[in-house]
C-alpha cells in the first residue's frame, strides 16, 4: 500500500503517529489487560521519582491491568504528604509503548479481585485505599478485603458485580468523607446484587481520619475492631426494599435468598404472627432496563448459583406475561434455586414485577454497534460512565463468544503461523473487518473459499472464528433460512463463518446468500396480521465449499444461474494458493501442510475469543477516527489493486477486499495482530487478483453471462435445433435435408469456411435469451464481434432464409463465440 504503510520516521515517532487524525499531541491509550510480553513497570514521576509503594490490579481472569502507585514526601512546609496515581501500560503512538500515569478505563476492577473470586463464601470488607486494604487483610484474615481504585473519589466507576450474592461490609475512615464513602459503597454493592451490605460502626475513641493502616490509640486493643465487624454482621441486613407503592413491600433479600413476609392471625387470641418464607436463592433486581425510545422495559437480575458464581441477566418484562414458565426456566438454568409449590412461583413473579431498584440501564435487543458502544451477549465495550448499556433477550439466544487461553497465546499459536499464507491472513483479517463496516459505512457480503476437499478450507474458518470464539463459532450451510437469520443476528458486526455449501439445497443457496449480504430477514405477520419488524444485521461472512455459488445453484440441472448481484455479494476465492500445499504457501517450522493444519485446529480450540474483545476495547474509544482511516485504506487499496478501467461491479468487490485489508492493518496498529505492516493488504491483494483471474475479466457480470448464455445454447443445440441452410438454392435436394424439430434458426457456411447461426427475432427473444434482456445480449455480442450487425448498425441484419419469399431481419452469430475469441 506504499506510503500508507511506509516505516514511521523519527518525526512520526516524536509526534506519536497513530490510527486516526493527526494531532499535535500524542494520544496515550492504555493496553488493558497488560500484554504478557510488556516490559516490567519502570514508571518514574518527573518530580518524585520512583514510587514508594506499588499495588497491582488484576481482572477476573487474573491478568494484570495496571498499578496504583504512591509517592510519600514532605511538602514545602515540612509536613508529610502523598501523591497517588494510576499507572498503566500504554500505546504511545507510532508503535511505541511504555508505562504512563494513565487511568484504567471504567469499569475498573476491585483491588484483589482474583482473591475475592477464589473465596466465594467469605465476607467482603471494603475499605478506602490500598494501604488500608493491606492493613485490614492482616487484621481480619477471615475476611476478603478490597478497595475501589482512587478510594473515595470515584467508586461509581468500579465494577461491583463480582459482589453479587455476597455479604459486604463497608469500613469508613474516621471522618465525614469516610462515612459518605462507606454509604456509597454499600449502595453500589446492593445495586450490583450483593446479598446484603452494611456500614461498620467505628469504635468510640478513634482519632479523626483514622483508617486500618494507622496505629490504634494508646490503651485500645484490636479486639474492639473485631467486635465492630461482628456487630455489623449481626445487625439487620441492608436490602433493596424500595417500596413501589404505599403499602409495605413484603420482600427482603438476605444471605439465604429472597424471603416474603406473611402474617398469620390466631383465631382464638387474635394475635398476629409475622413469618418470612423463603422463596429462592439470592436473586437481586439490580436495575430497571429500557430502550432509548422508552420501550422494551425489563429487569437486570443478579443471580448467585450453587457454586457461588455471580451472573447477570437482562430479562424483558414481556416474559412476565402469561404463566411465567419461560423466565423461570431461564432462571433455573442459570442456577437459581426455587422453593417448590405455587406460593414460591407466585411470590417470585410479584418480587420481580414490583421491585423498583434505584438504578436504570439502557437495554438493546440487537448485538453489535449501539451508538458508540459495541454490545456482545455478556459484555459491552465503550464509555458507559453515564448509564450502563447491556444486551436484553428472552434468554434463548445462544452465545458463541467463548474465551479460552490468553491473547499472547493466540498471537503465538495462531496469528504468527499465518504470516506468509495469503488465505489464512485474509481469513483472520476478515474477522477484524466486521466491526469496521459501520464506522467506515461499508456494505456487508461474503467470501467463499472454493476448492477440493482436504486442502485446509475448514482450517481457515477455525482460524478466523478463533478471533471471537471456539470451534462452535463455526456454523454450516445446513440450516433453514430462519436458522441462518438467527445466526446472522448473533454475528452482526463481527463475523459469520459457514462451512460446506454442499450441504445447502441448490434452490436455497442463492436466496440465502442474498439475504445474508443484504442484512435483512423476511417480513412476517404478527398474531393480528400486522407486519412484524424484520430482523436486521450487518455481517461479513466466510464460506467454504467444493464448488462455487453459480455451480451450486445449477447443480440440480434446472438451469438456475447466479445473478450479477449474487456474484458481487458472495465472492468466490480459489482456496488452493497454488504452492502445492493447499491453502498454505509457507509452512514455517512445520514439516507438512497436514502438521500445520492439525496445529491450527488444536490451537483454535485451546486459545480463542481473546483477540476480538481486545480489539473492540480499543476500537470503541474513537470509532469515528478509525472509520476515517479505514475509508482511506480502502480507497488506496482499490486505486492500487483494481484495474482503472474495471467495471463498477469489480470495483465494488475490490472495496470489500480493501475492507478486509483494513481490518488486518488496523488490528496490527492496535497491537492485536503480530504481523508486519502491509501483511494484510498483501494477502487481500493476492486473493483479489486470484478472484479476478478466476472470474475471467473486468467487464460486468451481465456481459459475461450474455456471451455464456448464447454460447451454451449453440453448444447444446448446434445441429439439433439449427437447420442447415446453403447460400445457393438447390445445392441440396429437399429430400436429403435433415429434419429439425423445434427449430430456432439456421446454420450456414460463411465465406471463410466457418459456420454462422441465423436466428429469427422471436426465437432470439423467447428461446436463446430467455430470462435476459435480449437487446442487451445483442449489443454485448456485437461489441465483442460475435454478432454481425446490419449495414445500418442495428444488431439485426437483412438476410434470406429457406421457405420465405423476400428478405427478413435476423440475428447472425459467428462461430467465434464458441472459441471465446
Amino acid at each position: 500500500m506504499n506510503e500508507m504503510f511506509a516505516p514511521l520516521t523519527e518525526a512520526d515517532h516524536a509526534a506519536g503517529a497513530r490510527i486516526g487524525p493527526v494531532t499535535d499531541k500524542p494520544v496515550v491509550v492504555p493496553r488493558v489487560p497488560v500484554p504478557e510480553r510488556a516490559t516490567p513497570m519502570d514508571f518514574r514521576h518527573p518530580e518524585r521519582g520512583k514510587p514508594s509503594r506499588v499495588w497491582p490490579y488484576h481482572d477476573a481472569e487474573g491478568r494484570l491491568v495496571g498499578y496504583v502507585c504512591r509517592w510519600d514526601f514532605t511538602d514545602a512546609n515540612g509536613k508529610p504528604d502523598k501523591l497517588v496515581l494510576p499507572v498503566t501500560f500504554c500505546d504511545l503512538g507510532g508503535g511505541a509503548r511504555g508505562w504512563r500515569a494513565k487511568g484504567i478505563p471504567a469499569p475498573r476492577p476491585l483491588f484483589g479481585l482474583p482473591e475475592i473470586l477464589a473465596r466465594p463464601d467469605a465476607v467482603v470488607l471494603v475499605v478506602e485505599g490500598e494501604k488500608a486494604a493491606e492493613a485490614a487483610m492482616a487484621l481480619f484474615p477471615d475476611l476478603t478485603v478490597t478497595t475501589p481504585m482512587h478510594g473515595a473519589k470515584s467508586p461509581h466507576l468500579t465494577d461491583w458485580t463480582p459482589l453479587a450474592g455476597r455479604t459486604v461490609l463497608a469500613w469508613p475512615d474516621a471522618d465525614d468523607t469516610g462515612a459518605a464513602f462507606a454509604a456509597k459503597v454499600a449502595d453500589l454493592a446492593l445495586k450490583a446484587g450483593a446479598a446484603s451490605a452494611a456500614v461498620v460502626t467505628l469504635p468510640a475513641g478513634l482519632p479523626q481520619k483514622w483508617d486500618p493502616a494507622d496505629p490504634l490509640p494508646d490503651g485500645m486493643v484490636a479486639d474492639v475492631l473485631h467486635e465492630a465487624i461482628a456487630a455489623a454482621l449481626a445487625g439487620p441486613a441492608v436490602t433493596i426494599e424500595t417500596r413501589p407503592s404505599r403499602r409495605e413491600w413484603p420482600f427482603r433479600l438476605t444471605g439465604r435468598g429472597v424471603e416474603k413476609r406473611t402474617e398469620r392471625v390466631d383465631k382464638e387470641s387474635g394475635a398476629t404472627t409475622v413469618e418470612w418464607k423463603w422463596i429462592c436463592s439470592p436473586l437481586a433486581v439490580v436495575a430497571e432496563t429500557r430502550s432509548t425510545e422508552g420501550e422494551e422495559w425489563g429487569r437486570l437480575l443478579g443471580i448467585t448459583d450453587r457454586d457461588g458464581r455471580a451472573k447477570l441477566w437482562a430479562m424483558p418484562m414481556a416474559m412476565l406475561a402469561g404463566d411465567g414458565t419461560s423466565y423461570r426456566e431461564r432462571l433455573l438454568s442459570l442456577g437459581l434455586e426455587l422453593a417448590p409449590g405455587s406460593f414460591a412461583r407466585n411470590a417470585l413473579h410479584d418480587y420481580i414485577s414490583t421491585a423498583r431498584p434505584g438504578e436504570k440501564a439502557r437495554a438493546v435487543t440487537a448485538l453489535g454497534w449501539s451508538g458508540r458502544n459495541f454490545v456482545l451477549p455478556r459484555q459491552t465495550f465503550g464509555d458507559q460512565t453515564g448509564e450502563r448499556i447491556l444486551f436484553q433477550s428472552d434468554g434463548g439466544l445462544e452465545d458463541p463468544f467463548r474465551k479460552a487461553g490468553t491473547l499472547a497465546g493466540w498471537q503465538d499459536r495462531i496469528a504468527r503461523p499465518a504470516i506468509g499464507n495469503s488465505r489464512l491472513v485474509f481469513a483472520l483479517s476478515a474477522a477484524f473487518a466486521g466491526p469496521l463496516m459501520l464506522p467506515a459505512d461499508a456494505e456487508g457480503g461474503g467470501f467463499h473459499f472454493r476448492g477440493g476437499s482436504s486442502i485446509g478450507k475448514t482450517t481457515c474458518l477455525y482460524a478466523a472464528g478463533s478471533v471471537w470464539g471456539g470451534h462452535d463459532f463455526k456454523r454450516t450451510w445446513r440450516a433453514t433460512s430462519n436458522g441462518l437469520e438467527g445466526a446472522a443476528v448473533i454475528h452482526s458486526d463481527t463475523l459469520l463463518v459457514l462451512d460446506e455449501m454442499s450441504e445447502c439445497a441448490a434452490d436455497h443457496v442463492g436466496p440465502t446468500a442474498y439475504m445474508l449480504a443484504n442484512g435483512q430477514g423476511k417480513t412476517r405477520a404478527g398474531r393480528n396480521g400486522d407486519a412484524r419488524r424484520p430482523a436486521r444485521w450487518r455481517v461479513l461472512f466466510l464460506s467454504t465449499g467444493e464448488v462455487g455459488l453459480a455451480d451450486k445453484m445449477n447443480e440440480d440441472g434446472r438451469g438456475r444461474r447466479a445473478a450479477a448481484g449474487q456474484e458481487v455479494r458472495v465472492v468466490d476465492i480459489p482456496a488452493d494458493a497454488g504452492a502445492g500445499l493447499g491453502i498454505f504457501e509457507h509452512l514455517g517450522d512445520f514439516q507438512s501442510a497436514g502438521d500445520l493444519a492439525e496445529h491450527l485446529r488444536r490451537a483454535t480450540a485451546e486459545t480463542c475469543g481473546t483477540a476480538g474483545p481486545a480489539y473492540l476495547d480499543i476500537l470503541t474509544r474513537d470509532p469515528e477516527a478509525i472509520g476515517q482511516t479505514v475509508r482511506e485504506i480502502v480507497r488506496e487499496f482499490v486505486a492500487e489493486t483494481c484495474p482503472a478501467d474495471a467495471d463498477g461491479q469489480v470495483r465494488r468487490v475490490a472495496a470489500r477486499f480493501g475492507l478486509v485489508a483494513a481490518g488486518g492493518e488496523v488490528a496490527v496498529q492496535f497491537g492485536i495482530l503480530p504481523w508486519p505492516e502491509g501483511e494484510a493488504s498483501k494477502a487481500a491483494a493476492r486473493c483479489f487478483n486470484d478472484w479476478l483471474a478466476a472470474r475471467g475479466g473486468i467487464e460486468p457480470a451481465e456481459d459475461r453471462e450474455a456471451v455464456a448464455t448464447v454460447r451454451r445454447f449453440i453448444e447444446a443445440h448446434g445441429t439439433s435445433r439449427f437447420e442447415a441452410m446453403w447460400e445457393v438454392a438447390g445445392d441440396q435436394p429437399e429430400s436429403e435435408r435433415e429434419k429439425v424439430v423445434n427449430r430456432v434458426g439456421f446454420r450456414r457456411r460463411a465465406r471463410d469456411g466457418s459456420t454462422e447461426y441465423v436466428i429469427l427475432p422471436e426465437m432470439w427473444r423467447t428461446e436463446i435469451c430467455a430470462g435476459h434482456d435480449a437487446g442487451r445480449v445483442a449489443r454485448v455480442l456485437a461489441d465483442k464481434g460475435f454478432l454481425l450487425p446490419g449495414s445500418d448498425g442495428k444488431p439485426q441484419r437483412v438476410t434470406r432464409i429457406p421457405g420465405v419469399q423476400g428478405s427478413v431481419r435476423a440475428y447472425v452469430i459467428t462461430s467465434g463465440i464458441l472459441a471465446g475469441a
